[in-house]
């Protein structure tokens, strides 16, 4: 399988870059700048901007599966999330490429019952502050892949941590409150297995460690 990957340069894109390419998939890794360390041989790497369709195309070609693993930065001052994924929406409808993983948070756009009311309303106080731009891009992000034709899966991880991993669960009924956590390394491998052995097309699902 040859799966496209936005936002590899982040801790969460590394994380997942290196266990895709140890579950045997061939990785097509779009970064903004080159990166300072090798990659391994199944590993494509393609350097562009978001904003240029061609680079978005060539990460894009022969995909059988996007994952988007975009996110503020937080020195950047400008909001690019929703515009950069639907510029990938876009690049995959002209490629044919069937799937897309968006990766956002708890806090990010529909929030069913088992997101926990301390969750929602820190998501709620959290749009009255200078974070308000930063979460209704990535509300925008969420709904741009929900409208689109292709089979998706929005991944809604805990608050990140970085670690070796742990056991974890996931599924649009996991449960998910203010000290609910996930590292990076949990995300990734069900990322890796989403990818190889889809279960939750058309659907929201929650990760958190045991």
């Amino acid at each position: 399988m040859i799966v496209s990957v936005f936002g590899a340069s982040g801790r969460t894109g590394k994380a997942f870059v290196k266990l895709a390419a140890e579950s045997g998939l061939y990785v097509r890794a779009h970064y903004r700048t080159a990166p300072l360390e090798p990659s391994p041989d199944t590993v494509t790497v393609v350097v562009g901007a978001l904003t240029d369709p061609t680079a978005v195309r060539e990460v894009l070609r022969g995909a059988d599966a996007v994952v988007v693993l975009l996110g503020p930065h937080p020195s950047a001052h400008r909001v690019f999330c929703a515009t950069a994924t639907k510029a990938i929406l876009a690049g995959m409808a002209t490629q044919n490429v069937p799937r897309i993983l968006c990766v956002t948070g708890a806090m990010i756009g529909e929030r069913p019952s088992n997101v926990s009311l301390a969750l929602k309303l820190m998501s709620f106080g959290a749009r009255r502050t200078e974070q308000g731009d930063t979460l209704a891009d990535r509300d925008a992000q969420e709904r741009a892949v929900r409208s689109s034709p292709a089979a998706w899966t929005m991944v809604k991880p805990a608050t990140l941590t970085d670690g070796l991993g742990t056991e974890f669960e996931a599924g649009p009924a996991v449960s998910v409150g203010l000290s609910s956590r996930c590292t990076r390394l949990s995300l990734a491998t069900f990322l890796v297995a989403e990818v190889t052995r889809p279960q939750y097309a058309t659907s929201a699902v929650y990760v958190k460690d045991r």
